[in-house]
């Protein structure tokens, strides 16, 4: 393994930028809001189905998500470049919205849902493996050629679908303390951590089309 490859801090800020992506004040009320009602086990099986799809979406384009730029004939600066605007998009408005008042307008049809259809639509897709994740998993898997480097994000993938899947069987036992300003606050703090992720993978990508402009790390 390179020496690159060990650097375990990148793998870190590849964490944090995932998890930042599938923020919990986004998932658990939408989580509690289409379960309401649903005894403990629809409860985890829904958690569970809705963190294997994400799983699932994740590791298909950390692996072949180069691929598909290729056949589109979409070079990595202009992908990363467009990437990181969106994910500046999906930051801006994760720091103006009211998470509580948006996921409340998207229940109505859950009652008769069963919980494998409400796992993978809609807490996987969009909300988990929504643009913003995609775009960022294959961002940070084409950081570096190696296999080795795939296999580690591919892992880091998973450990995030594992803390998100912690996190919505803690929100069902939790749920009165997850308060609307509570949700507001984790809001502002994810909403940064995106931006300040996004600003870079623009830079990079600009970057990657002026040499000269190349970004210092």
């Amino acid at each position: 393994m390179t020496a690159e490859l060990t650097n375990w801090s990148e793998y870190v800020r590849v964490f944090v930028g995932l998890y930042a992506l599938v923020p919990a004040p986004i998932i658990v009320p939408l989580f509690l809001g289409i379960m309401s009602g649903r005894g403990r086990a629809e409860q985890t099986g829904a958690a569970f189905i809705a963190s294997a799809t994400f799983v699932a979406a994740m590791l298909l384009f950390v692996f072949f998500g180069g691929s598909v730029l290729s056949v589109f004939g979409i070079s990595l600066p202009a992908f990363r470049l467009a990437g990181g605007f969106l994910l500046l998009l999906l930051a801006l408005d994760l720091m103006r919205a009211n998470p509580i008042a948006e996921t409340s307008t998207g229940t109505a049809g859950a009652a008769s849902a069963s919980s494998l259809v409400l796992g993978v639509v809609p807490l996987a897709i969009p909300v988990l493996a929504g643009p913003g994740a995609l775009s960022a998993v294959v961002l940070f898997a084409t950081d570096h050629d190696e296999s080795a480097h795939r296999v580690l994000v591919a892992l880091v993938v998973i450990l995030v679908a594992a803390a998100t899947f912690v996190t919505m069987l803690a929100a069902a036992a939790l749920a009165r303390f997850f308060t609307p300003p509570v949700a507001l606050v984790f809001n502002k703090i994810m909403g940064l951590l995106i931006a300040a992720i996004a600003f870079e993978f623009m830079m990079d990508g600009i970057a990657g089309h002026f040499p000269l402009l190349e970004t210092i790390h």
